[in-house]
C-alpha cells in the first residue's frame, strides 16, 4: 500500500500487534508530505479510540509513511 495514494475517507484495516483484536478499522484523514527534511505524516481516525480522553477526543492518530505501508491495508 502507498500512502502517498490513499485518498482522504478511506476505511483502512490497521494491524496492532498488542491488540487483543488483531485489527482495527480506521479512516484516513490527511496526508502531510515531507517537507524540508520533515518526514511525511498520516493522519487516521480511529472510532474505538474516540472519547478516552475526554468529550473533545475524536480519536485522531498519527501515523508515518513506513508503519501505514506495512501494517495497513484496505477494508
Amino acid at each position: 500500500m502507498k500512502p502517498s495514494k490513499i485518498e482522504p475517507g478511506t476505511k483502512l484495516r490497521i494491524s496492532m500487534p498488542f491488540s487483543s483484536k488483531g485489527f482495527r478499522t480506521a479512516y484516513f484523514v490527511k496526508r502531510t508530505p515531507s517537507r524540508g527534511g520533515c518526514k511525511a505524516v498520516n493522519y487516521l481516525q480511529f472510532p474505538d479510540f474516540k472519547n478516552q480522553n475526554g468529550l473533545n477526543d475524536d480519536g485522531m492518530c498519527e501515523m508515518s509513511d513506513y508503519d501505514l505501508s506495512r501494517r495497513g491495508e484496505y477494508a
